[in-house]
């Protein structure tokens, strides 16, 4: 399967303050999101990665990760959701904590990709870490983009007020999104889509542990000379 491209232009009260791309690839059970944000002008300057590795069925979290770079400095935030062991491991630099897994969870990246395919008149509840939210159709409006004008189904997700409006024809891509922010709100607008080969893989099990492989053969190397150097002493 080929990575969908989609690019977004960024305005905060009608003046460029950035651009965004979001990438999807299903890949078999799993499915791998990759969102990159440049911001700009009124909302400084930083670039923001997402990474979320999940189910391909229901779009549940396995493993989430947001870095963001900017002047002061970067972050990075690592989410595992490991169901098998019915723990939740948070990790903000060095520092870790562990919560029990009560729910299946989304993160921002699986729940965008959940509401292109939602089809639901009611209100319907998605628990995320820290919170539940709360996505309410609200009805179909043109929506003016680059690539035309098209009619998209408005979400308005509660709490924060934002609003995702998603293309009514397949593949129902994310026309337009709002966040609500104190002083306005800034627009994404889709304005290009394209398609990659391939995406780097992300979240495999097992990721992250090269330190304690490279260890192990640490081990290893030293195991096999002890004896060597037990038989120089016998000569």
């Amino acid at each position: 399967m080929s990575v969908e491209v989609c690019s977004y232009r960024l305005t905060h009260k009608g003046k460029p303050v950035g651009s965004q791309e979001l990438k999807t690839l299903h890949r078999g059970r799993v499915t791998l999101l990759e969102g990159r944000s440049q911001f700009q002008g009124a909302l400084g300057s930083a670039s923001i990665v997402q990474r979320s590795r999940c189910n391909s069925g229901e779009r549940v979290s396995q493993r989430f990760r947001e870095e963001t770079s900017e002047r002061s400095g970067r972050r990075t935030f690592d989410v595992v959701f490991d169901a098998d062991e019915g723990l939740v491991t948070a990790t903000i630099g060095r520092d870790a904590a562990t919560s029990p897994y009560v729910l299946p969870y989304r993160d921002p990246l699986s729940l965008l990709l959940e509401l292109r395919e939602l089809d639901a008149e009611q209100p319907v509840v998605v628990p995320m870490l820290g919170k539940e939210v709360t996505v309410q159709r609200v009805g179909e409006v043109q929506v003016d983009t680059p690539l035309g004008t098209r009619t998209a189904i408005a979400f308005l997700l509660h709490p924060g007020g934002s609003v995702v409006y998603v293309d009514r024809e397949p593949p129902h891509l994310l026309l337009k999104m709002t966040q609500r922010l104190v002083d306005g709100h800034v627009d994404a607008v889709l304005v290009k889509i394209a398609e990659e080969a391939d995406l780097e893989p992300w979240g495999e099990p097992g990721e992250g542990g090269g330190r304690k492989r490279g260890s192990s053969k640490r081990r290893k190397r030293s195991r096999r000379r002890r004896p060597r150097r037990g038989k120089q002493r016998e000569e």
